[in-house]
């Protein structure tokens, strides 16, 4: 189970572009606006990329002489997938600005898309390359993906998931940053997690190499370990903590 990463490198610098935009008169692109000015300059303005700002400036261009109706303008910026939002207003004689609020990805959705701050998913080729953790199941099931990688997230703070997985009839499984591959099934999802996490611990402290060993925890009453390590005896029985290898 290894976490898809794209090759593709991002950055994200505040920008502020003022492009110069020769007038056209008559019928051309800026030959008038609602104050019957033409519009000469482009300012782009937020925390965008320069592949970000190229793309509201091909928009723009794409929009010839409707670039003077700002509500037309912000309607073409916003239906962009990756911006979240944008106001457009008009800086008389001759100057259009266009703030604009780019989708803040918190996860890889599938092999497709992003997944925002909200729990939506949108498309964007300006996220690829970020240490994102992702996430996949249903495309119709996105709210409960969500909702076991953030219980995932509780049960283990301080440590990086790199997938989450909701398979088939529910079934979870997750990998952390770290190497560590859980399987924690469909049923019981909330104390096999818990065991799991107790196990993680125990093994770490044991000096076992997560790359190696997988836990399995779709049991009742334990987990199985697969990897060169001591027997499930031997970590129950653990004398630093005997209470938590009861919890087992």
């Amino acid at each position: 189970m290894k976490p898809w990463r794209t090759q593709c490198k991002a950055f994200a610098v505040v920008i502020l572009s003022c492009v110069f935009c020769p007038p056209v008169f008559g019928d051309g692109f800026g030959a008038r606006s609602s104050e019957d000015s033409e519009i000469r300059y482009w300012v782009i303005r937020g925390d965008v990329s320069e592949g970000q700002s190229a793309d509201i400036r091909a928009q723009l261009l794409s929009l010839g002489l409707a670039a003077t109706d700002i509500d037309r303008v912000r309607e073409v910026i916003t239906s962009l997938d990756w911006v979240a939002a944008a106001e457009v207003t008009f800086n008389w004689p001759d100057e259009l600005i266009v703030q604009v609020q780019p989708e803040q990805a918190i996860a890889y959705w599938n092999d497709s898309g992003y997944i925002n701050q909200e729990g939506a998913v949108f498309q964007s080729n300006f996220h690829g390359g970020s240490d994102l953790p992702h996430l996949s199941g249903p495309e119709d099931d996105i709210d409960e993906v969500m909702r076991r990688y953030l219980e995932i997230r509780r049960a283990m703070p301080g440590r990086a998931l790199a997938e989450v997985e909701v398979r088939a009839r529910g079934a979870v499984a997750f990998e952390l940053e770290e190497g560590w591959q859980v399987l924690l099934g469909s049923d019981e999802i909330s104390q096999r997690l818990k065991r799991a996490v107790i196990v993680i611990d125990r093994l770490e402290r044991m000096g076992i190499q997560p790359g190696i060993t997988k836990i399995d925890a779709r049991y009742t009453d334990g987990v199985a370990i697969n990897g060169p390590i001591p027997t499930t005896e031997q970590l129950l029985t653990q004398r630093e903590n005997p209470r938590k290898g009861k919890e087992l």
